[in-house]
């Protein structure tokens, strides 16, 4: 056996849709169910498929099908078609194309900034798709025939994958009709090994449309006469086609350790070939072909014959199948050793044709991931004729549990109509438990990604279930998850999260940051004024955040050089400060707002605009560089000293002003503040303040008294302002390197204004202009806005400037936000910068020690379809015979010549036949001649030798059973396939006697 990893093969992903089955849990839920997808049709859905009445109300036309859920649907914006495009595109291709993007990302492989090869083996069914695009000639005239006729033809299967999905691995379309799913996680297993490639998505799809359509049931053919699968019954007739896909995404098994990734299960050997010319026709099995192939892949996989305890045949339930295949089994893997199972998925699913081998690949997967094998369903009695009894080998009819302490080992088969054959060795892996998560050291960021709105609040709603559901989820493994491995779409979202709670239901609430490649992402940085500041704002972040405490620590330092007390102490916990002096509290903002604007620089949030309120202004101004760090704490502690010494007085906050115009006129009163429409400060002497406050509650106004010691931005004011210009003449100031938005103007604050001390010293004695502040930002499609400072009473501010109807398209945060949530909410402002632009680094708080298992891509899907043509909608043949021969009908309507004889040549003689079987022969003969040509050779020559199969041999059978209306048995035209030997058969049967000729 293998001692390393150097030959293995990891599946790391899987991913299918089958009959009510959309998804692998799904699958496996069915498989241990026991429960068949396999259902009856309505004469209505047959009728609307568009099968003729004579056609479904025949007696041997079996109404069953597994159909698949909405397969109208596709999500053509994902994929970049256009609604043309998409509505010709084969359904197979569009299953494909959605099933592999969910595959990446069951592995967490963004295809977009991977480095790794990946490749693509796959294929498909013939497109049947394509008979209904081609009988709509406005989409053949609009498109052209070519591009119908390539959005249908297989060939481009694999390629369409790798190039919509910028995968740059080998791409190959892989046919090897009922094995094609199998042989191509061969060819896959290959080019891993071969170095081609890191990582290889291999499967196969197989949906013919109408799904509503039965079939026409033939004595002796492959399909079920009722519709139902048997494998391994003594009951068993036939199998029933159905619809379906199945895909893996396959690493080296060192790679997918080394990657992390969860491996369902390792495939240990492979092999393929053919039964070439050695069995009875083209389409049928050769128990020697088998043997062979499932020797060579247990030869490579290392394992010994009785280490397989479980097989998943190939089990098509046919009476010629099962028996070729329970053989091959014997004498491939031995009669003697443990016990070992064999099963079916067909009597669930049915035979999923090209994408059966894949289907039962991913069973084998599970029951090794699960350690239970279920039970092969539609088995009454197990055919005796297999030969079972005595040997080790059972039919899994219940459910059964594998060993839990041993490497379990699995074969798994798939054999193609034209003898090839593919075998898998499948070996469990036992990987260690993965490590609960550590508890979180702080907020994560959740991202995520679409390619429109709509598909975004589905992702986000998604997600929201997963998390859910998921008890112990970590918000960091799902951010780090997330992040690294999902592709990055134009529209895309952030949130920071402290737990799983507050993660499901802000996501379910939509409340979220949203960015767009086409969307404005330019960001305001809004710095608080007075009023806004609070003990210790900063000092939970501080602990948290090493950027942030070393640029308080440098902030606090530069004030209190000009300072009569020690900043710091206003910034500890649980202190006894009170910061609500003018002195106190103008340089505790400026320290705590200038670290905050500086930090988020530092974190790579770029902001292209900055305003403040007030006192505010003057700090963006030093973020902007207006003022140097030094210059900027002396300006404030100045600024602080020289306001303190004024005269005290009051302000008022109103939603309007109109009961006090008269006190406004009479300068009693000025209007300190338009903060927004509905929102207007009062600033005056006390006693003014008091007349004004009575009449706001007499007028029914909405007031509050704000709590200050002095009426800023009034007259009373002047003072200050006079000693500030003499201290502002001193100072060098330059311009601006991030606009800044004047309160006192509401515009774009220009070099002179900036550089100008009169600008600065009148700012204490202005008007504060803050609702033209944001008109001025909205004008330049500014909606993204970080609040600076301690709580929301600027995000508050902003938002009622853009009233009800421009309110959606907002996005604020707040870097401090609530007290006991300041680090969370410095986390959602770096989340709101990352929704403005993606690469914006967020490692430090989206990094786990592992990836986990999310909800891939939400699809906003459209009908794209084209209404299908049953078949090749061909008419009835000319020399389709419909009566039988000797009646007058018949004689009215002769047949033509068959292989050249003329119609009254009488039997050659010595043939043994009288005059009466002549026009049998010629009947038989055209009926020979219209399915291999040259009747007149097949006289003597067989049906096989002519070139035919078994499958065209059922339906000249059948053929032979109409026309002449006699039961002709599959053996009986075996022994005796020529044209010769048929009319002396059909001759006995009409004459009542034995056959034997």
């Amino acid at each position: 056996m293998h001692s390393d990893y150097d030959e293995l093969i990891a599946i790391v992903a899987m991913e299918c849709r089958l009959p009510q089955a959309a998804s692998v849990e799904e699958f496996w839920q069915k498989l241990v169910d026991g429960e068949s997808v396999i259902t009856d049709l309505t004469d209505a859905e047959v009728a609307s498929a568009g099968v003729p009445e004579e056609q479904r109300s025949h007696p041997d036309y079996v109404k069953r099908a597994g159909v698949l859920d909405a397969v109208a649907e596709f999500d053509s914006t994902y994929f970049g078609f256009s609604a043309r495009e998409a509505d010709v595109l084969d359904v197979q291709q569009r299953l494909m194309l959605e099933k592999s993007v969910a595959l990446l990302e069951r592995a967490n492989i963004d295809p977009q900034r991977t480095d790794q090869r990946i490749g693509v083996f796959a294929g498909s069914g013939m497109s049947t798709y394509l008979f209904g695009a081609l009988r709509r000639r406005d989409l053949v005239d609009s498109l052209g025939e070519m591009v119908v006729r390539h959005a249908n033809d297989k060939d481009f299967l694999a390629t369409r994958i790798s190039y919509k999905l910028n995968l740059r691995g080998p791409s190959v379309n892989v046919q090897t009709a009922c094995s094609t799913g199998l042989v191509a996680v061969h060819s896959a297993v290959q080019s891993l090994l071969l170095n081609e490639c890191d990582a290889a998505i291999a499967g196969a799809v197989y949906v013919r449309v109408p799904q509503e359509a039965g079939y026409r049931y033939q004595v002796g053919g492959v399909l079920s006469p009722d519709g139902r699968c048997r494998p391994f019954d003594s009951g068993a007739n036939g199998t029933v086609f159905t619809n379906g896909l199945g895909l893996v995404l396959l690493k080296r098994l060192r790679d997918a350790v080394a990657d992390g990734d969860e491996v369902h299960a390792v495939i240990a050997g492979s092999a393929v070939n053919n039964d070439g010319a050695e069995k009875v026709s083209f389409t049928a099995p050769s128990v020697s072909g088998q043997v062979t192939v499932l020797r060579e892949a247990l030869e490579i996989s290392g394992a010994q014959q009785t280490d397989i305890t479980y097989i998943e045949a190939h089990g098509t339930g046919t009476a010629l199948g099962d028996p070729v295949e329970i053989e091959a089994i014997k004498q491939a893997y031995g009669l003697n050793g443990a016990p070992c199972g064999i099963g079916s998925l067909k009597g669930n699913f049915g035979h999923v044709n090209i994408a059966a081998g894949i289907v039962g690949l991913i069973k084998a997967a599970l029951v090794l991931k699960h350690k239970y094998v279920p039970p092969t369903v539609n088995v009454r009695e197990v055919n005796p004729a297999l030969g079972l009894d005595g040997s080790r080998y059972f039919v899994v009819t219940e459910g059964l549990p594998l060993d839990q302490d041993t490497t379990a080992w699995i074969g798994v088969s798939a054999f193609g109509m034209g003898g090839t054959n593919g075998h898998v060795v499948l070996r469990s892996f036992e990987q260690a438990p993965a490590a609960p998560a550590a508890p979180a050291d702080g907020p994560s960021i959740l991202t995520f990604s679409a390619k429109s709105e709509k598909a975004l609040r589905r992702q986000a709603a998604a997600l929201a279930k997963h998390l859910e559901a998921d008890g112990d989820a970590a918000p960091a493994e799902y951010a780090h998850t997330l992040r690294t491995g999902r592709t990055r779409h134009p529209h895309r979202a952030a949130l920071a999260v402290v737990d799983r709670a507050e993660a499901v239901s802000r996501l379910k609430a939509e409340r979220y940051h949203v960015g767009s490649e086409s969307g404005p992402h330019d960001i305001a940085f809004v710095f608080a004024g007075q009023g806004t500041q609070r003990t210790a704002m900063g000092s939970v972040l501080a602990v948290k955040n090493e950027t942030f405490a070393r640029r308080l620590d440098e902030a606090v330092a530069a004030v209190n050089d000009h300072v009569a007390f020690d900043l710091g102490k206003f910034l500890v916990a649980d202190g006894e400060a009170d910061a609500t002096d003018t002195s106190v509290a103008q340089p505790l903002l400026f320290a705590v707002e200038y670290a905050l604007a500086t930090t988020l620089i530092d974190c790579g949030v770029s902001p292209h605009y900055l305003f403040g309120h007030s006192l505010g202004e003057v700090v963006a101004a030093a973020v902007a560089g207006v003022f140097d760090l030094r210059t900027a704490a002396e300006l404030v502690a100045t600024r602080a000293r020289v306001m303190a010494r004024c005269a005290p007085g009051a302000m008022l906050a109103v939603d309007r002003l109109d009961p006090f115009a008269d006190l406004i006129s009479a300068e009693a009163l000025v209007v300190a503040a338009r903060n927004s429409p509905q929102q207007f400060v009062l600033s005056g002497a006390h006693e003014s303040m008091e007349t004004a406050t009575a009449r706001a509650a007499e007028a029914g106004v909405h007031h509050q008294k704000l709590a200050t010691s002095h009426a800023f931005h009034s007259p009373l004011m002047q003072d200050a302002a006079d000693d500030f210009l003499e201290f502002l003449r001193a100072c060098d100031m330059r311009a601006p390197r991030i606009p800044v938005v004047s309160n006192i103007t509401g515009r774009l604050l220009t070099e002179y204004e900036a550089r100008s001390p009169h600008y600065w010293a009148e700012h204490l004695v202005r008007s504060i202009n803050f609702a033209d502040s944001v008109e001025t930002l909205r004008q330049l499609g500014v909606s993204r806005y970080i609040e600076i400072g301690s709580g929301r009473s600027m995000s508050n501010l902003v938002r009622a400037n853009y009233g009800s109807d421009l309110e959606p398209t907002l996005e604020l945060a707040q870097t401090l936000g609530e007290p006991d949530h300041e680090e969370e909410s410095f986390a959602d402002a770096i989340a709101l910068g990352w929704a403005a632009d993606p690469e914006l680094p967020i490692d430090h708080y989206a990094s786990a020690a592992r990836l986990v298992s999310l909800p891939t891509y939400a699809f906003e899907k459209d009908i794209h379809w084209v209404e299908p043509n049953l078949g090749f909608g061909a008419e009835p043949s000319a020399c389709e015979v419909r009566t039988r021969p000797g009646t007058p009908a018949a004689r009215e309507e002769e047949p033509p010549e068959a292989g050249g004889r003329s119609q009254d040549a009488a039997p050659e003689p010595g043939d043994g036949l009288h005059e009466a079987t002549a026009e049998i022969r010629q009947v038989v003969g055209t009926i020979f001649e219209s399915f291999v040509g040259g009747a007149d050779a097949a006289d003597e020559r067989g049906f096989f030798e002519l070139g035919g199969n078994s499958l065209m041999a059922i339906q000249l059978i059948n053929k032979l059973r109409t026309t002449f209306e006699v039961d002709i048995s599959v053996q009986d035209f075996y022994e005796h396939s020529s044209v010769l030997g048929s009319t002396k058969v059909i001759t006995a049967l009409l004459l009542g006697e034995p056959v034997h000729v």
